[in-house]
């Protein structure tokens, strides 16, 4: 977990998330980059719903509360994790931590942002992830490695993940750098 941003930049409520990460032993938390960008996005969106499909220990469920003036739904697999969170957003009433398959938060959409930050979703869910996504909404896909950095093995080959979101004919999607070693991809619903 790199968490390099001053500490002035991030809110509380952050803060308690990347500890409960530290307590869980959870390494799968991501930048404060992505964290800036994700609150920045929500700071956007004004009526509507955010998704974050993959919780974790609610790091970037944090990200997008701080920020957001409307609910944050967020879903994960693992039920102990799923818990401590609910305790952690227990004061916040616009913050909805459900457990299960990542699928269960679609039928609480649509969404005018969603964040896909588990690795089943972004491989298999693409259409189901684009009809849970109002047209005009948003959708970000973050942990990708540059092209440039691939690894020896990776040279030369398409990359599939990259081909389907930025490629998709609902969606303008660009690729963006978070970090000088990250990427992602912020994409828009248009039909």
């Amino acid at each position: 977990m790199d968490n390099t941003a001053p500490a002035y930049n991030r809110p509380e409520i952050v803060t308690q998330a990347l500890h409960l990460a530290q307590q869980l032993a959870f390494s799968e938390s991501y930048l404060d980059e992505v964290g800036e960008l994700l609150a920045l996005l929500a700071g956007h969106i004004r009526t509507g719903k955010i998704a974050e499909i993959g919780t974790g220990c609610g790091v970037g469920t944090a990200w997008l509360a701080s920020a957001a003036a409307t609910d944050v739904w967020t879903v994960d697999h693992d039920l102990s994790r799923v818990n401590r969170v609910q305790q952690l957003f227990a004061h916040h009433s616009t913050v909805h931590v459900l457990a299960g398959d990542w699928t269960q938060i679609l039928r609480h959409g649509p969404f005018q942002l969603i964040f896909v930050d588990a690795k089943p979703a972004k491989y298999l869910g693409i259409d189901a992830i684009i009809a849970a996504c109002a047209v005009g909404g948003l959708i970000i896909l973050d942990d990708l490695t540059p092209f440039e950095l691939w690894p020896e093995a990776w040279k030369d080959k398409r990359d599939p993940l990259r081909d389907m979101w930025l490629h998709h004919a609902q969606l303008w999607s660009v690729e963006i750098r978070t970090s000088a070693r990250h990427a992602a991809i912020l994409a828009r619903r248009t039909k």
